[in-house]
């Protein structure tokens, strides 16, 4: 399994869910080249259960100075990438030495690096889509295109995008819903007498943070008093939202939490107002419907069809961000303690298609299925 490097987000949480699972009944190597570049707590996961292969002369300061002297000499030659020819290296030697049968690559630059090195060798290569698959660099990528063996899609909204592609035409195509497993204990939340509204996610603009205060504070305009908003992420829109909510002692910021569900498990509503029309099935949807969380998010992306009677779609705006005045008004229904307990047992229900053992079988039967069909 490859992956670039395990920053803390929903596909590299995913890759580590995934390859735990698989290593239960198979030998899982994982080529993590920029590992000192991401998440030390997901690094320190992938590494207790799996063999983990990294390119030790990457530091974040190396690699920036080895990155940008790549670009210099692409400019002066661009059919000559040396970090191409680095990751082509040890992929080789990693396959000589493990002869794995099968590769799993998740987000562009780890697909592009397995199917450059073994473009021409007979290996079964899959690639598992985040949403990053629909907006490729065709000039860089064609070599994904032309190599590729399988694409496995979380939705099916991702799957309907995939087969507009110009995958080759024995390329499979299949959708597997990504699984996972949450943590067991108590809400790190303190008690509270009112209703909390809770949000994970990455800290960037797109993911609906602002429109989300925004909302929360259009309810307390309204006289609704008894609610507090609870924000769990870190990152620039964080930051700048931080500074402007200081005063406010309704909105509570936790910062990054390894454990995100530790948190989730005090909220009595997930909300989720991304505008990214790429959105798959984000993770923190799945995490608040494992958690029985009735959720609140746009209908973006496999969203709808994750959430169902889970919860409250709402529309984009004019700007195509999250409308601020819907987001507000299903905030205000989900007050109403019989109608959140009816999409807290939705929530419940739908949690069942994120089931990781489940979904390990279904990769499972994909790569079996491969290696048969390898010429």
């Amino acid at each position: 399994m490859s992956i670039q490097s395990l920053v803390s987000g929903g596909a590299e949480r995913f890759f580590v869910n995934l390859a735990c699972g698989l290593s239960e009944r198979h030998e899982v190597i994982s080529y993590l080249p920029l590992s000192r570049l991401g998440d030390p707590d997901l690094t320190a996961a992938l590494a207790a259960k799996v063999s983990v292969r990294d390119l030790s002369i990457f530091t974040p300061l190396t690699y920036r100075l080895f990155y940008k002297l790549t670009l210099m000499l692409r400019r002066r030659m661009p059919a000559f990438d040396p970090e191409a020819v680095l990751h082509s290296s040890q992929l080789r030697q990693l396959q000589r030495r493990h002869r794995f049968d099968v590769v799993n690559t998740h987000l562009m630059p780890a697909a592009r690096q397995v199917c450059t090195a073994f473009e021409h060798t007979r290996l079964f290569i899959t690639k598992t889509d985040h949403g990053d698959t629909a907006q490729p660099d065709l000039r860089h990528d064609a070599v994904i295109f032309r190599r590729l063996d399988a694409l496995i899609c979380p939705a099916s909204s991702n799957t309907k995008k995939a087969r507009q592609m110009p995958f080759r035409s024995d390329c499979m195509i299949r959708t597997i819903c990504h699984g996972h497993q949450v943590s067991t204990g108590s809400s790190k939340l303190s008690s509270f007498a009112g209703i909390t509204f809770g949000m994970v996610a990455r800290g960037v603009e797109d993911k609906g943070w602002q429109e989300a205060v925004a909302a929360f504070r259009l309810l307390r305009e309204q006289g609704l008093r008894k609610a507090r908003l609870v924000l769990v992420g870190e990152g620039p829109a964080l930051v700048r939202l931080r500074e402007a909510t200081l005063a406010d002692d309704g909105i509570i910021h936790v910062g990054h939490q390894s454990d995100a569900v530790a948190w989730i498990r005090g909220f009595d509503v997930g909300l989720l107002p991304s505008c990214l029309a790429e959105e798959s099935l984000p993770l923190s949807v799945i995490e608040y419907l494992l958690c029985g969380k009735p959720v609140i998010a746009t209908a973006v992306g496999g969203i709808p069809e994750m959430v169902g009677a889970a919860g409250l779609l709402v529309p984009l705006d004019a700007k195509g961000r999250a409308s601020v005045h819907a987001l507000a008004a299903a905030m205000e229904q989900m007050m109403h303690e019989p109608r959140r307990a009816c999409h807290a047992a939705a929530a419940m229900q739908a949690s069942a298609a994120f089931d990781l053992s489940r979904c390990v079988s279904e990769y499972e039967a994909l790569f079996e299925q491969g290696m048969r069909w390898q010429p």
